[in-house]
């Protein structure tokens, strides 16, 4: 019985010490490893052209070669599908029959698409940008314009649009040509619009689609980008990525672009040109990862103002319980900067009060001045400064203080003088009728 209940318990442990490791490793297959480097480790040299740019606050972090012409690579699909969603979005359940021009020397991923298929513009919309299906593309360009030169036309006329000004595309699936070219400025612009599009975002960070059907089944592919899907491995997934493409040419190497977002903070995150190292890590991936977790490690919203923190005291007048009152900022200001940052330091101040005293009676949160903070001499913020308390008047103080404006007054003066002249006369011409009047009683006697 003993050995029985040994075993019993023995077995229990074991299945729950299983249970806890394969919930450890799907946990760990799911989630991008959250040490982040610092920024002198990571290996930026492992990439042709960088960009890393934090959307709320308009600022670019990292910055290598984004201005030198390179290869637009798997981006160009960021552009075709941009357009494609912007001009089917709402043609998402119609069928199309696919036809030999559709897909004539089209190169590359194909998913076995062939004449005579009847594929839905939702499908081919998830075929082409998430699974990366080149005859899909191909397909959407001729729903889109009728044939594939007008639609490379309409993707060079929104390059232009979008103020991609070193932008030429050549074709709509990113195979390698000569004649085309795009700078990690331009690419940025791009990712930028296309972040405000939902339903390219939406096509872009799927994990995976399962097709209504393609021949005569239903058939579930995977996303190829490695940061958003886990189909192909789940080594450089990240849940903060969504969409936007990834790939490579023999000629320009691996490319990785996404936008990154935690709920507060966003970036766009491009890599281009990047290499494998001899353990088989794309850098492409490897570096999205590294910069990413870096940005959100080392820059967020830094409090510069603080409500309530005293800035300089005010002398006080008409008050006979206090002299001065303390003078703080109406509200708290936060800005995007370093975590590092230190105020006093990194972070100066300058203020302006409206007058040198004040006088009570002072409500809580009157308008006394201003303050503006500065980052490394940069003008970040200004705040207005309020009282932080009230003060009553004291009734005896403003009573003597109103006899002293009064007495100093010009109406008080005059009316004094008046008195006085007035007093004068007064008495002089008493004292003259006094006198004429004993002069008569004198001379009567």
């Amino acid at each position: 019985m003993v050995l029985k209940s040994f075993i019993r318990r023995g077995s229990a442990w074991l299945l729950t010490a299983a249970l806890l490791i394969s919930i450890i490793c799907l946990i760990s297959a799911g989630t991008v490893n959250t040490s982040a480097k610092a920024f002198e480790e990571i290996p930026l040299e492992n990439a042709n052209a960088v960009y890393l740019y934090n959307v709320e606050n308009d600022r670019i972090l990292v910055s290598q070669n984004a201005d030198v012409k390179i290869q637009p690579v798997s981006t160009v699909k960021i552009m075709a599908g941009l357009i494609c969603t912007e001009m089917l979005y709402d043609r998402l359940d119609d069928i199309v029959v696919v036809t030999q021009a559709m897909i004539d020397g089209v190169v590359g991923q194909h998913f076995n698409i062939v004449q005579g298929h009847n594929l839905s513009i939702r499908d081919l919309l998830y075929l082409a940008f998430c699974g990366g299906c080149h005859r899909s593309i191909n397909i959407l360009a001729h729903v889109v314009s009728g044939n594939l030169p007008n639609f490379i036309t309409l993707m060079n006329n929104k390059a232009v649009t979008l103020g991609m000004n070193d932008t030429f595309y050549a074709n709509a699936t990113g195979m390698h040509h000569e004649s085309m070219y795009t700078t990690v400025n331009d690419i940025a612009k791009l990712c930028l619009a296309a972040s405000e599009n939902p339903l390219l975002m939406q096509i872009t960070t799927a994990s995976d689609h399962k097709t209504e059907k393609l021949g005569d089944k239903n058939f579930v592919f995977e996303n190829r980008n490695y940061l958003v899907g886990t189909g192909y491995t789940a080594k450089y997934f990240n849940s903060l990525c969504h969409g936007l493409a990834a790939g490579s040419t023999t000629e320009s190497g691996y490319c990785a672009v996404t936008v990154a977002d935690n709920g507060n903070l966003s970036y766009i995150c491009i890599v281009m040109g990047a290499g494998i190292t001899d353990d088989g890590t794309i850098m492409s991936y490897a570096l999205v990862n590294d910069l990413i977790g870096w940005a959100y490690d080392a820059w967020g919203y830094v409090e510069i103002i603080s409500v309530g923190k005293t800035v300089c005291e005010m002398p006080v007048t008409m008050s006979l319980d206090i002299d001065s009152v303390l003078v703080v900022p109406s509200k708290s200001v936060s800005a995007y900067l370093p975590k590092t940052t230190v105020l006093g330091t990194d972070i100066t101040y300058s203020h302006s009060l409206n007058s040198e005293e004040l006088q009570a009676p002072i409500a809580e949160g009157a308008h006394v001045g201003l303050i503006t903070a500065y980052y490394n001499g940069e003008e970040l913020a200004t705040v207005e400064l309020v009282t932080k308390t009230s003060i009553a008047q004291s009734e005896v103080l403003y009573a003597l203080t109103k006899i002293k404006e009064i007495s100093h007054s010009r109406v008080f003066i005059a009316s004094v003088i008046f008195a006085v002249v007035f007093t004068v006369v007064y008495i002089t011409v008493k004292a003259i009728i006094r006198g004429t009047a004993n002069n008569k009683r004198y001379k009567y006697r």
